[in-house]
């Protein structure tokens, strides 16, 4: 009897195995910061950077909710936000670069800003504005995401700035993926929820003078040269910057991913694996 239970509890083990080792985890390669908004992840106002060394401080009182992937924080759209000071040189680094996050909300009087860093002058700015041109017909005008990289140079400040229409603001989860890729010209890739998006306005400028932040960036607001602006009001999940563009392929694979690293399912295993061996 005791075998049959153990032939059993092995074949339950190798399902476990392969439905592990055939989900879709998040892409590594390039990874530099990556921010869960998991409960285990956030101790009283510190959140985690399980990836890198760029903790977050929660500014305000976003409330832990239950997130696209595990755990997402709940922005009152009022004072709270997340402060990325030590996200280091990463300015240096946005010339080629991806940020991603699943967002919900379903805010559309005014613009507001999902993330966004401004130093002072025109030296360097990285951001993401939701509906920022907002039109007086409330509620019908269409969803516009605004994405823009600036930078000082010896003509003075030149940028790339580019805008497209998706109905984000419907109180549904969207994952968003903003790429940054240096082919000669600084050009922007947009996805939402996977799919490649057309930009309906942008102008672009051939950047190539990056450097690190003076000011920290905000995930929930705008930093607008040390001033705090247009909170963001709804929920954010699973934020990620990577350190180069990563390709449609890529993305595909991060929007499709339901276990971030899956570090929970290998820590499972060997509890399982140990509870079996103790049944022999």
């Amino acid at each position: 009897m005791k075998k049959i239970i153990f032939l059993c509890s092995v074949a339950v083990l190798i399902i476990f195995i392969s439905m592990h080792t055939t989900a879709k985890t998040v892409v590594t390669d390039g990874l530099v910061s990556y921010w869960t908004f998991d409960q285990d992840d956030i101790a009283e106002n510190n959140v985690k950077d399980v990836w890198g060394n760029n903790n977050g401080t929660i500014v305000g009182d976003p409330e832990i909710v239950k997130g696209k992937v595990g755990d997402a924080l709940d922005f009152d759209g009022t004072d709270d936000y997340v402060n990325l000071t030590n996200l280091g040189d990463f300015g240096s680094k946005v010339g080629t670069s991806t940020f991603e996050a699943w967002v919900k909300t379903d805010f559309k009087k005014d613009w507001t800003t999902l993330f966004k860093v401004l130093d002072q002058g025109c030296s360097m700015a990285w951001a993401i504005d939701v509906n920022r041109s907002a039109k007086a017909n409330f509620p019908f005008a269409p969803d516009i995401v605004h994405f823009y990289v600036r930078q000082k140079a010896v003509a003075g400040c030149i940028d790339i700035a580019v805008e497209i229409e998706f109905e984000l603001s419907d109180g549904k989860w969207h994952h968003i993926a903003f790429v940054v890729e240096d082919a000669g010209d600084t050009k922007v890739n947009i996805y939402m929820d996977g799919q490649p998006q057309e930009v309906i306005e942008g102008k672009g400028s051939k950047l190539d003078n990056f450097v690190p932040f003076v000011e920290p960036v905000y995930i929930g607001a705008a930093n607008n040269r040390g001033k705090v602006e247009r909170h963001f009001p709804g929920l954010i999940d699973e934020v990620r910057i990577y350190d180069r563009p990563l390709d449609a392929k890529e993305v595909t694979q991060n929007f499709e991913s339901k276990f971030g690293l899956s570090v929970e399912p290998a820590d499972k295993l060997s509890i399982v694996w140990g509870s079996l061996k103790s049944k022999k």
